[in-house]
């Protein structure tokens, strides 16, 4: 069975959206592989500096 998912929306300046989509294209990876990379690692760190607390 394939994992449930949800929509994640925001708002980026035009120039980090359209870096981040050539980023993207010559990883050949998928914008959405991409932002939940992003996202795993951002709660990563962001757990790691709560822990330090």
């Amino acid at each position: 069975m394939a994992e449930e998912t949800r929509e994640v929306r925001g708002r980026l300046p035009k120039d980090l959206k359209i870096a981040f989509e050539i980023a993207c294209a010559r990883l050949e990876l998928t914008q959405t592989a991409a932002l939940e990379e992003a996202i795993r690692d951002w709660l990563k760190k962001k757990e790691s500096v709560t822990d330090e607390k």
